[in-house]
């Protein structure tokens, strides 16, 4: 018989709390993304590396993809395993169904736009960030589900 691991068991962070340490990933992806966009201006398009490497922008495809499908995957595995348990429980749960792939997703978002930082050239590196900041910004909740769910 397997135990309920006591993270999931013990009072939730309030969820003014969770939406607050979302919001501040999301602005960490935005923010370095703005950094790399100036500083890609100032240098007159030219990336920092001597010279472009384009090992790097097949790299940021395939671990965009990845974390993109593992973030899904971790997201609706945990969902489902919130769904039958106590509220307390349900809470933790959906929060670390939002916060394990929304980690996932900045990861992959942070090493897309380091490519384009270094190799000065957007496509495929910037497209890859975006659709990943998308799909953060995508799970991020803006209500809390157990308040809408009792209201209902």
């Amino acid at each position: 018989m397997s135990q309920t691991p006591t993270y999931m068991t013990q009072p939730g962070l309030p969820f003014a709390f969770q939406r607050v340490l979302c919001f501040a990933l999301l602005l960490g992806m935005i923010a370095y993304a703005i950094a790399a966009a100036l500083t890609l201006q100032v240098n007159g398009g030219r990336g920092l590396a001597d010279h472009p490497r384009p090992v790097l922008e097949d790299i940021a495809i395939v671990v965009g993809c990845a974390v993109g499908v593992a973030g899904a995957i971790a997201n609706v595995v945990l969902r489902r395993l919130a769904a039958g348990q106590e509220r307390a429980q349900r809470a933790m749960t959906r929060f670390l169904a939002t916060l394990i792939p929304l980690i996932l997703l900045e990861g992959g978002c942070l090493l897309a736009v380091t490519v384009w930082l270094l190799n000065g050239k957007a496509v495929p590196a910037l497209p890859t960030a975006l659709v990943l900041l998308a799909l953060a910004i995508a799970i991020v909740p803006f209500s809390d589900p157990d308040t809408a769910e009792s209201r209902g």
